[in-house]
């Protein structure tokens, strides 16, 4: 691996890293009397933005190239920390910021992928890919533990020290950025650069990889929007231990996305790691009905949505990768990412609805119905063999 994609690795440790300390905003909002649909209607916003900026942006990622949009993305991400540590928590101004937070996430995110595509060689992009996840997963471990230090074990909470501490760590994601190039325009091929993103959407060969794009958008939108004010609803005593175990059990599976995706082939594994999210989101439903949650059964449900957390956004990068072209590939991971976020929208919103009509376990059980369809649809309708539009 080169120092470059080395670099690169660090930097998107740092990123989700950042990002995971946002796990404390929602429940810091709703103790400022925020309602459900509140919280879901920001959500929804975060995550809306990047199905509006896809379009525009996966021709730029291949026009322009990547670096600049990483840049952009990450002084984006800044500024929403920082606002939500001097703002008022008030639907009014929160909602900006996190459209604005999503609008940075969808730069750097999307910017990213794009990047590690151009420099990962064919015949290690899988294990690259994986990789690439797994540092993602290592700054996921840290930040919600982080994140609890600063912020106190006991009320009252101070997340607003939360927030600058993110913003510092964007930071530094923003400095190693700066050490990076793009690759050379005769790496990044010209061929297929006349399609746009909807031409794109077309190609029977997509059609399973953006089913499952969608899927995975409706778990991730409704599991890490509600989870941690859920747990804390129940008496849960350790809510990042939820978030520790799924992210030590994704990053074993990102660790050995490679050899995983060479002996059974990524198209076939989409599908069961969307029935464990399914299972993750109903196992928290279920959590209702207990007296008291045990740890145990926290962590193994955790465990469960893991599994799939960690396999299912590197191969649905992979299948975009190996069934596009080197100049389609920024508006491929672009149309990837623009139906995992049109499902992270529609999870929030639709989430915070049902919670606040029927209440957080039922909206858990709903979802992983929802999660459990759609994951089996994007199987059903997967034609990996046919690339033509029709």
């Amino acid at each position: 691996m080169s120092n470059a994609l080395k670099r690169m690795l660090l930097v998107n440790m740092a990123c989700m890293g950042a990002s995971t300390f946002f796990i404390f905003l929602n429940p810091y909002l709703l103790a400022h009397d925020l309602q459900e649909y509140h919280v879901g209607l920001c959500e929804g916003g975060f995550w809306i933005i990047s199905v509006i900026l896809q379009p525009w942006l996966g021709p730029q990622l291949d026009k322009r190239g990547r670096m600049p949009f990483l840049r952009w993305g990450i002084l984006l991400l800044i500024a929403a920390s920082l606002g939500y540590a001097f703002v008022p928590p008030h639907v009014q101004y929160i909602f900006p910021l996190r459209v604005l937070q999503g609008a940075g996430f969808a730069l750097y995110l999307t910017s990213a992928w794009a990047w590690v595509s151009d420099h990962a060689p064919p015949e290690k992009m899988h294990a690259i890919f994986g990789y690439f996840g797994l540092a993602a997963l290592g700054g996921s471990l840290v930040g919600p533990v982080a994140a609890s230090l600063i912020r106190g074990s006991q009320p009252p909470y101070d997340d607003r020290h939360v927030f600058i501490a993110a913003a510092a760590l964007f930071g530094v994601a923003l400095l190693l950025v700066m050490s990076l190039r793009d690759a050379v325009r005769d790496v990044v091929q010209e061929s297929g650069e006349g399609s746009s993103l909807w031409t794109l959407a077309r190609r029977s060969n997509l059609r399973g990889p953006l089913v499952g794009s969608l899927s995975f958008g409706l778990a991730v939108g409704s599991l890490f929007a509600f989870a941690a004010a859920y747990l804390q609803s129940l008496g849960v005593g350790s809510v990042p231990a939820l978030f520790v175990v799924l992210t030590l059990v994704a990053g074993a599976g990102r660790a050995f996305c490679g050899q995983l995706s060479a002996r059974f082939g990524a198209s076939n594994l989409v599908a069961p790691c969307l029935l464990s999210l399914a299972l993750g989101a109903g196992g928290l439903g279920a959590l209702q009905w207990a007296a008291q949650p045990s740890t145990l059964m926290v962590l193994a449900i955790g465990a469960a949505a893991g599994v799939g957390y960690g396999l299912v956004y590197p191969l649905l990068n992979a299948l975009a990768y190996e069934r596009l072209e080197a100049g389609e590939r920024g508006r491929g991971v672009s149309l990837v990412a623009a139906c995992i976020d049109a499902g992270n929208a529609t999870g929030a919103a639709l989430a915070g609805v049902i919670a606040h009509k029927c209440g957080e376990g039922d909206m858990f059980l709903a979802m992983g119905i929802l999660v459990a369809l759609t994951g089996l649809l994007s199987k059903i309708s997967d034609r990996p063999g046919q690339a033509l539009e029709v």
